[in-house]
């Protein structure tokens, strides 16, 4: 478990020390991201879709998500194989539910993860500024504030 946890802490501070480099250029021209390449990047390691489309509080997210869930899977798998050979049925019995249900929640972050790394890639050229106007647009054109 703790060899895990280890693994799990390297390999993220070493996604986040490749984030900071990558936050360090420019966003003027920014190239459209591949969709593809961010789903079967966030198949391939928590996060890695994410931080590949600049969403870096969500890349820290995932990475937290699965691998905690993955650490409960296998505290859950041990103390299962422990009570079964102490032949203690009860205690087994639980930690198998708890582990496959774990097992469940695990897919369902990964699954969320792909989801988002598509959605991330697909929206990453858009510009989201405050002015819906269109500009160097021929014309005259009315506007109108309205303040809550």
């Amino acid at each position: 478990m703790r060899r895990t946890l280890a693994i799990c802490l390297i390999t993220g501070l070493a996604l986040l020390a490749g984030s900071l480099c990558a936050a360090e250029r420019a966003h003027a021209d920014r190239p459209k991201k591949s969709t593809t390449g961010a789903v079967f990047r966030s198949l391939a390691v928590p996060g890695w879709g994410q931080f590949y489309t600049e969403s870096y509080a969500k890349a820290v997210g995932f990475f937290a998500a699965e691998a905690f869930v993955g650490v409960a899977i296998s505290r859950y798998h041990d103390q299962m194989m422990a009570s079964k050979k102490a032949d203690v049925f009860e205690n087994e019995r639980f930690y198998r539910s708890s582990r496959n249900k774990m097992i469940w929640w695990a897919a369902a972050i990964k699954l969320l993860s792909m989801g988002d790394a598509y959605v991330n890639a697909q929206l990453y050229k858009i510009d989201i500024s405050p002015s819906l106007t269109p500009e160097n647009e021929p014309g005259v054109m009315f506007s109108a504030t309205v303040r809550f």
